[in-house]
């Protein structure tokens, strides 16, 4: 038995797939020895459902070895940590409102919003002006998309249908209006 009593196939296995997701996640901190460590506790976890009936432990352990490559892959991929989302460091430097210099983390607005189409939040005169353009296009509504557009700015489409009882067709189908609505007022992006 190799380490920790998985067998050499799997330690060379596992030692083989982190090396190579190391070099091709592009990612200074994370080693392949922390790569290495979530597959053998993976595989630890999962040998409880090995059947020998079903196939042979080397197949076994390939598969629950790339199913777990493949889902460390997606987490890491996933747009909320995905690096290349904002090419910013909050440690660049910028000037203030005041004139003076500042770095950019000093200067986020603890009530910032942060839109999903961008990741950073945007400059305040930037927020004023799509608030103003959100309320222009609020005010052309009839009232039945108006209220469900403002459950829609808090709430998820499930949740409305949940809350009101409006039929999932009829609910995206107003949703599609309203789409329409923004994107003839150029608001596309923030949809």
């Amino acid at each position: 038995m190799g380490v920790e009593g998985i067998g050499d196939y799997a330690e060379t296995l596992i030692r083989v797939k982190a090396r190579k997701l190391a070099r091709t996640a592009a990612s200074p901190e994370v080693s392949w020895e922390d790569f290495a460590q979530d597959m053998r506790l993976d595989l630890w976890h999962r040998l409880s459902k090995f059947d020998p009936g079903k196939a042979k432990f080397e197949t076994f352990v390939a598969r629950v070895v790339e199913h777990k490559v493949a889902s460390i892959i997606e987490a890491r991929q996933a747009s909320c940590r995905d690096y290349r989302r904002c090419r910013s460091s909050l440690n660049d430097p910028l000037k203030a409102p005041d004139g003076e210099p500042d770095e950019r983390g000093d200067m986020i607005d603890q009530d910032a919003t942060c839109l999903r189409t961008g990741g950073a939040s945007r400059p305040a005169d930037e927020r004023v002006d799509l608030g103003e353009d959100i309320r222009t296009v609020l005010a052309g509504l009839p009232p039945e998309l108006c209220g469900l557009c403002r459950r829609l700015m808090k709430r998820t489409p499930t949740e409305v249908e949940r809350e009101t009882g409006i039929p999932r067709g009829t609910l995206y189908e107003s949703i599609q209006k309203l789409r329409h609505r923004f994107e003839k007022a150029r608001l596309k992006e923030y949809l």
